[in-house]
């Protein structure tokens, strides 16, 4: 493996982004250990961060088409840069057909959430824009399938809405989420859905500490499970 048990451990600690860690999450403890202990045990995920940031400076700072596939085309990574214009061909018309326009005030924002047993999620928008009027923070997921149930988008919105449109600047704004998953498997033509965070029911306070200490205790069972499938590998 490229990384210790201990680093991975403290790699889900520390998610890179919300989607990625609201995915390992589920009603059930068991299910929940289950999913950790995969991605832990699994082959490393192709990162799209710099696809979202690609995403984030058109949309920001204006940038042409062809300089956000220039720019794509030099991040050195063949499966990640196929990955984007899988999804920036798809995406950028879409983005110009609505006449996004993102805010610079914002371009960095992240809100950190730290949800018990130093454990942290960033809630980072992709961007921020204006929609009638109000601050409106976009998050982009560009997966090739969205395996969100409606619990997960419950709790992907309850933190958006705790972390983020609670504070001043966004207090009676609303969050879009815009996916954009392959339209069938094995084929690399992209699709634009989208939802809004405000039409989700949010967890209530209980259950959100009810799922913030199922996910602790997961992770606490997953550990001999991943050191019992590293013994048997010999790694």
């Amino acid at each position: 493996m490229g990384f210790s048990v201990e680093q991975k451990i403290a790699q889900i600690k520390r998610p890179p982004s919300l989607p990625n860690w609201v995915r390992l999450n589920d009603p059930r403890r068991d299910e929940t250990t289950r999913k950790i202990a995969r991605f832990v045990l699994g082959k490393p995920r192709h990162a799209l961060a710099k696809i979202y940031q690609l995403v984030a400076d058109k949309v920001t700072f204006g940038l042409p088409d062809a300089t956000v596939f220039h720019a794509l085309r030099m991040i050195g990574n063949e499966r990640v840069e196929a990955l984007g214009e899988e999804i920036l061909e798809a995406l950028l018309p879409w983005l110009d057909e609505h006449d996004f326009k993102g805010i610079q005030v914002f371009h960095d924002m992240v809100a950190p959430f730290p949800i018990g047993r130093g454990i942290v999620v960033p809630i980072k928008p992709t961007f921020v824009t204006l929609q009638h009027g109000k601050l409106t923070p976009v998050f982009v997921i560009g997966w090739t399938k969205m395996p969100f149930s409606d619990f997960h988008k419950r709790l992907f919105a309850s933190l958006v809405h705790r972390a983020i449109l609670t504070q001043e600047d966004f207090v009676g704004s609303d969050a879009l989420v815009i996916c954009v998953p392959r339209i069938q498997p094995g084929h690399p033509q992209r699709r634009v859905r989208h939802w809004w965070v405000n039409d989700r029911a949010m967890l209530s306070d209980q259950e959100l500490a009810t799922q913030f200490d199922r996910f602790g205790n997961a992770l606490d069972d997953a550990v001999p499970i991943i050191l019992a499938e590293l013994s048997r590998r010999g790694e």
